[in-house]
């Protein structure tokens, strides 16, 4: 199964822009260039101008993750990996130490949160000092805004956060409110969700998508949440022509990942 449509798609379709054009040496100028669309354990999904391929990871490769670029050599081996514009990333989880790589090269951050239980004005500074970590640009969806008898209270709260701050409302099973994010889903850009659990971030997927690619699950009536559906990471073309990374949950987001991100939410 194909993560990108089926059909040749230019480098900015892609995401391909300048920053990343400055970083190849003159020889590398011909060198295929890809962009990695899905991550398996011992294997990479990419995708570039002649369409997609697969490439296998060796332990002298650097830590690559979904939305990476890549230069291959004409043999079609590895032979760079670019830097990135944006990147998410966090402690590993459990016991585990370093850094578990999220996303790269994403532009926009949706930050799902539902007008249920799940609100939660904490949770949303965190997500918002991860974006400001990674450096993408974040925006507020209140999902699930049908069931809500005044979602513009929640609104004025998310916004006092920020008077600047993207905040929109949606019913994400409805394809004409999810419009209102069309300007985020243009040609050549790359958004993520975020949200925890139950939210309606697999709905929302599948409505942005037009198409089932994942299963929603039940929310528990004790407590407004759900279960976590996704459990892996692609890269689809949004029908607008822009690109959506889909993550799995983030079960343990932690502050001491992103202190320049902290310090900008919070200044």
């Amino acid at each position: 199964m194909t993560n990108i449509e089926q059909g040749a798609l230019t480098l900015t379709q892609l995401g391909w822009r300048p920053f990343f054009q400055q970083q190849l040496h003159l020889e590398q100028w011909e060198y295929p260039v890809v962009r990695v669309i899905a991550q398996h354990r011992n294997r990479l999904d990419l995708v570039g101008k002649a369409g997609e391929l697969g490439l296998d990871l060796h332990s002298d490769m650097p830590e690559i993750t979904v939305g990476d670029w890549l230069v291959l050599s004409p043999k079609g081996k590895f032979e760079k990996l670019l830097e990135r514009q944006s990147l998410f990333c966090r402690k590993a989880p459990g016991s585990k130490v370093g850094d578990q790589l999220i996303a790269a090269n994403v532009d926009t951050l949706f930050i799902v949160t539902s007008l249920n239980d799940d609100f939660n004005l904490n949770r949303i500074e965190r997500y918002l000092s991860l974006a400001n970590e990674a450096g993408a640009t974040p925006v507020i969806i209140l999902s699930k805004a049908d069931l809500s008898d005044d979602p513009e209270t929640f609104c004025r709260q998310v916004q006092a956060l920020d008077p600047l701050l993207m905040v929109v409302t949606i019913n994400c099973l409805a394809a004409d409110e999810v419009h209102k994010l069309s300007p985020w889903c243009k040609t050549g850009n790359t958004v993520a969700l975020m949200g925890s659990s139950g939210v309606g971030k697999s709905t929302l997927v599948n409505t942005l998508l037009g198409k089932t690619v994942q299963s929603t699950g039940a929310i528990r009536e004790d407590d407004g949440k759900g279960r976590h559906i996704t459990t892996g990471r692609s890269l689809h073309r949004i029908p607008q022509g822009g690109l959506l990374l889909d993550t799995p949950g983030m079960r343990e987001l932690q502050l001491a990942d992103c202190d320049v991100g902290v310090n900008t939410t919070f200044a």
